[in-house]
């Protein structure tokens, strides 16, 4: 029995139709394939300058600029061949008068450090005082460095630590862009005894913390840290498709 005229007519219709919906499929995967490794590779590339670039700033001698402006500066009252000046970026010491610099290893770069003191019952206590990050100090001459508990963080809470005065290894008084704080106990706790006017957010600060996310709140820098990783694991996945790709063309050709 012969097809009708209709019928011949429909699957010469619908024929077509199947064999197209796969090549666009096709098409479209590997476009979203494409863009996948562009965007992976490129990601890669950013991130690769990013960091060689803040490696650079973070030690502005291997390009040739001057040294870093001195924020702080202290002498060993018991040497005075050994010295310590604080930088934007860290703490450093010196064993010779100042001819020669190294910086002080820590757990964590000791940046901003604006002021240095010397407990004058004992100078084996010294305090370093860094702007945003807190109060660190070392009991034994400088080898081994401990951060000192204020209760805050100074950067979440928008406050700068600017100067501390030390009577013995128990009194020390800091003062911050918020006020006046003193200790009796050797910085176990702390009492505030003057207090400024709330301290405004300059745009250092502001664009600071937008870029830690204290801005926002302070679980907001775990959502950056997320953030940094699934761009690590973007350009991870985008080597590795462009690769596997390539490895596929060079087999076929």
């Amino acid at each position: 029995m012969s097809a009708t005229p209709e019928a011949s007519t429909r699957r010469s219709k619908t024929i077509p139709l199947h064999k197209e919906q796969p090549r666009t499929r096709t098409k479209r995967a590997e476009f979203f394939r494409k863009l996948h490794r562009y965007v992976g590779i490129g990601a890669l590339i950013f991130l690769s300058l990013l960091a060689v670039s803040g490696f650079l700033l973070n030690h502005p001698g291997l390009l040739g600029a001057p040294s870093e402006r001195t924020f702080s500066f202290a002498v060993d009252p018991r040497d005075p061949q050994h010295l310590y000046r604080g930088t934007r970026s860290a703490l450093y010491s010196s064993e010779d008068g100042g001819k020669t610099w190294t910086e002080v290893p820590m757990l964590f770069a000791a940046e901003r450090a604006v002021d240095i003191a010397y407990a004058p019952d004992n100078p084996d206590h010294i305090y370093v005082v860094l702007e945003d990050l807190g109060l660190i100090r070392s009991t034994d001459g400088g080898i081994v460095w401990e951060q000192v508990g204020l209760g805050f963080m100074p950067l979440a809470e928008g406050i700068r630590l600017q100067r501390i005065g030390i009577g013995s290894t128990q009194n020390l008084n800091l003062w911050t862009s918020g006020g006046l704080l003193t200790s009796s106990n050797g910085g176990k706790t702390w009492a505030s005894i003057a207090q400024s006017t709330k301290p405004g957010r300059d745009l250092y600060t502001i664009i600071h913390q937008i870029h830690t996310g204290y801005f926002f709140a302070d679980w907001f820098v775990y959502l950056y840290d997320i953030a940094a990783w699934g761009l690590v694991g973007l350009s991870i996945s985008g080597l590795i498709i462009w690769w596997r790709t390539r490895k596929r063309r060079l087999h076929r050709t």
